[in-house]
């Protein structure tokens, strides 16, 4: 007599599920991060030649990643930590079909003084 639990066949296929979409996310955030990490004024310029095109990727995007985060949390096992950021990185927006970048300030960067 076993007395480790046999896991159902839904369990079984949610962790299957859930290693799939664990391996996804890794690459989501790999290429999330090599996107990002170039220089701004290059990344604005590609985004907003096709806006219109890139505005819909980002927010399909978007919808899978929350899914595919919020999948792993529900499934919640320690082999499958890793989760891919949702949003654009701070100082990145969409508004009115234009992709636009603010560079964040730092608190250590000097305020000047009107």
């Amino acid at each position: 007599m076993s007395l480790l639990p046999t896991p159902s066949l839904i369990d079984k296929g949610a962790i299957a599920a859930a290693e799939a979409i664990h391996n996804s996310i890794v690459v989501f955030k790999a290429s999330y991060e090599e996107f990002w990490a170039r220089n701004p004024d290059v990344i604005l310029a590609e985004l907003n030649a096709n806006a219109e095109y890139n505005g819909t990727l980002f927010g399909l995007r978007r919808s899978i990643t929350q899914a595919n985060n919020g999948f792993l949390d529900f499934v919640n096992d320690p082999r499958f930590p890793t989760r891919s950021p949702v949003d654009m990185p701070v100082g990145w927006a969409f508004v009115d079909g234009q992709f636009a970048y603010t560079a964040p300030v730092s608190e250590s960067d000097p305020v000047e003084e009107l």
